[in-house]
């Protein structure tokens, strides 16, 4: 018998691991029983196919295999017609049994699906976390034959993908070209470098698409608003302007623009401030906040669909599986923003992968009446203690995860074990600690640089007390490195950071007794006019001691 040309090059082609990927192996294993235990099965061209006749079902196989017919009731890929093909297939092989093996399949199919289609069919959370777990080295086990099977244990679920595409299978059982299957594709064009993920972070996934007219109403109406302030002058101002920006900010946050909605919580703060004459407001603050919240709406009102998405923000960044991590609790800080939220955030070295995490413990405050009870301690991972308690101690992280940022998330699936109590000189790597100012300058001090870039552990050569500036209730502190370079400790007197400035102060005391005196400082790097600065997290006067 003559099989058709497409037909027999289908079946040149289909090894064992093909049969599995249009079924699963239980049902190849029972097609192969019942094909030994048969009589010869009768066989007939039919058009484009053969129809096989095997006991009381009668199949109809035709190129591609996953298109074949059997007369039994299963939708699915069927033991009659795997048995079908395995006998086709044998007879075939023993006709052309000194022809050469077929070559294997180039998967043109699977390599021109286009990955930002893959990636809108993600969606947001799923293709940032693939994204995150392929660049981490923590993606799924893939192994490559006549078709290639994704096993991502995560899920859990297991993918074959075959050619032609829709008649992959996953264990999800889903006929249609399931999350799962994409999520699996996109894994096999990543490793094959067939996607770009620089290039994938950029697509906006379907079902989280901006409604571009409403957003551009909004910022109109918030640019209008402010322009009007702008012009009206803080003098002339009500103390209901308040109220009015925190309206902007709830349009803000329904319409989808998070990095609006902060600006404008930032620019309540600062009313807020002013109109309760504190100590701590000052105009220059306002006027920054107001022209930058200005000049971000104008921004989002002029930009296009490609452009708004990365200006509006995300609400919060996904949390995302980091595995096992060696931390070393260095510093904390608390903080009160004007944004609307207070708490504390808690500075990590990884001690293997040599780079900062933190957690943040934060409540919102912009619905708080100013008598509050006090805060619960953090207490997250199942520590035996508070995590303030286990300061320049040493964690040991399961199942951790963190944003692309370094933000740890409190998930009750992660557990710590707390360890020994440690110098920091002892953990921190000494040829971390920056003596050479010029590289803090290049290194993290980029103006919009994210936090987590600009954190840095300094010895200065030495240290000058500078006089308290009573006027502007300031602390300062000026620190030189061996070349006479300058970087500058300040911090401004207000409630939250009392105890800093009392620290500070009586640092300055025990420099001026001892001016050989080296702390060590570790904080936050930044830029204020001319001057490079430390926003001091935390100092030690003693670096590279067990305790």
């Amino acid at each position: 018998m003559q099989v058709p040309k497409a037909l027999s090059a289908a079946l040149a082609a289909a090894d064992e691991d093909y049969l599995i990927g249009l079924c699963n192996k239980g049902t190849v294993n029972r097609a192969k029983k019942d094909l030994a235990a048969l009589a010869e099965p009768e066989a007939q061209l039919d058009g484009t196919g053969v129809t096989v006749r095997l006991g009381d079902a009668t199949c109809f196989i035709t190129a591609p295999l996953g298109e074949s017919r059997c007369s039994c009731p299963s939708s699915a890929v069927c033991r009659h017609r795997i048995a079908a093909i395995l006998w086709l297939k044998g007879r075939l092989d023993a006709g052309s049994s000194t022809a050469p093996p077929p070559p294997g399949p180039n998967f043109q199919e699977l390599r021109a699906y286009p990955a930002e289609k893959l990636a809108r069919q993600l969606g947001a959370k799923r293709l940032s976390a693939a994204l995150f777990r392929h660049q981490s080295g923590g993606g799924p086990e893939i192994t490559q034959t006549t078709v290639v099977t994704v096993d991502m244990p995560w899920l859990p679920a297991s993918v074959r993908l075959l050619e032609p595409l829709e008649h992959s299978t996953c264990t999800c059982h889903s006929k249609a070209f399931c999350p799962h299957k994409a999520e699996a594709l996109l894994y096999w064009q990543l490793k094959e470098g067939i996607a770009d993920p620089s290039l994938l972070h950029t697509v906006q996934p379907a079902g989280n698409a901006l409604d571009l007219e409403a957003a551009q109403g909004v910022c109109r109406a918030v640019r209008e608003a402010l322009a009007a302030q702008l012009a009206a002058g803080l003098s002339r101002i009500p103390p209901a302007v308040c109220e009015t920006v925190e309206r902007m900010a709830a349009l803000c946050h329904t319409a989808g623009l998070p990095e609006l909605e902060r600006a404008l919580r930032g620019l309540h703060g600062e009313y807020a401030a002013y109109f309760a004459r504190s100590a701590t407001y000052r105009d220059a603050a306002l006027l920054q906040r107001l022209s930058a919240a200005f000049r971000l709406a104008g921004a989002l009102e002029a930009a296009d669909g490609d452009t708004a998405p990365s200006l509006a923000g995300t609400f919060r960044d996904e949390y995302l599986p980091v595995g096992g991590l060696k931390l070393y609790l260095l510093g904390l800080r608390a903080f009160s923003g004007r944004s609307g939220y207070a708490g504390t955030i808690y500075y990590f070295w990884e001690r293997d992968a040599h780079q900062f995490y933190t957690f943040s413990h934060v409540r919102p405050t912009f619905y708080e009446k100013e008598a509050r009870r006090r805060p619960a301690a953090a207490v997250p991972w199942g520590l035996p203690c508070p995590l303030h308690q286990a300061w320049n101690h040493s964690l040991d992280l399961t199942n951790a995860k963190a944003t692309r940022t370094g933000s740890l998330s409190a998930t009750e699936q992660c557990q710590a074990t707390l360890l020994d109590l440690r110098d920091p000189g002892c953990i921190y790597p000494e040829e971390r600690v920056c003596t050479d100012f010029s590289l803090l300058l290049e290194r993290h001090s980029a103006p919009h640089a994210p936090e987590r870039e600009r954190l840095a552990v300094v010895r200065p050569h030495c240290c000058q007390p500078q006089p308290y500036d009573t006027v502007q209730q300031r602390f300062a502190l000026r620190l030189l490195d061996g070349a006479g370079r300058d970087l500058w400790v300040e911090v401004r007197y207000q409630k939250e950071e009392a105890k800093v400035v009392d620290l500070l102060e009586r640092l300055a005391g025990r420099l001026k007794e001892d001016p050989l005196l080296r702390p060590v400082f570790f904080g936050i790097v930044y830029r204020e006019g001319e001057r490079l600065k430390l926003y001091p997290i935390e100092f030690f006067t003693q670096w590279g001691e067990n305790p």
